[in-house]
């Protein structure tokens, strides 16, 4: 639906922009601290599916989009890409303490919900979908930020001792919930 009023955030499950748009609604900040107003923030628990030329597609997707519609495009390809991501992300993740699910930046757990920063959710979201395998520090990085990042740099180490604190104060059975694999990365059993 494409309209200039707002809808209630509980009736929007997905949002279609073109590229150049969607980075900036990917990247806009939840408000501006001095004035307090919203510009072009969206929920952070709603994916994005971005459109346009095939030259925007890497940087759409760095910019964290759910999924990419290459020009030319028809509505039933936006309908079964739309649904695919939905499905994905709607995903439940079961564990002897209980099934968790992660709506965007919104963890569900067994004990109640917490909310994570985006980079916590989309490193949450990468080792959830590879459950089992170890998953490295680099690929995290590239995850995150398209790059390895600096040397020596510990941001994903600080963003994962974040996710375990989140997660334990609310479901302290859950113990490691994220283990580190020596020379590896970090894996979720």
């Amino acid at each position: 639906m494409d309209s200039p009023d707002p809808m209630p955030e509980e009736e929007i499950d997905i949002y279609v922009a073109p590229a150049d748009i969607a980075a900036e609604i990917l990247t806009a900040a939840p408000a501006d601290r001095i004035t307090g107003r919203v510009a072009r923030a969206r929920p952070a628990s709603v994916p994005v599916i971005a459109c346009g030329p095939a030259a925007l597609m890497r940087s759409s997707f760095l910019s964290g989009c759910a999924d990419y519609l290459r020009d030319p495009w028809q509505p039933e390809e936006l309908g079964i890409r739309a649904l695919g991501v939905l499905q994905r992300i709607r995903r439940k993740f079961e564990f002897s303490w209980g099934t968790v699910s992660l709506q965007g930046a919104l963890l569900q757990t067994p004990s109640g919900d917490v909310g994570l920063t985006f980079h916590e959710s989309r490193i949450l979201r990468a080792l959830l979908m590879g459950r089992g395998a170890p998953v490295s520090r680099q690929a995290l990085s590239y995850f995150l930020w398209g790059n390895s990042g600096p040397a020596g740099s510990r941001a994903v180490d600080v963003h994962i001792a974040a996710i375990r604190k989140k997660v334990s104060e609310l479901v302290p059975e859950a113990g490691r919930f994220i283990r580190a694999v020596r020379r590896e990365g970090y894996v979720i059993p």
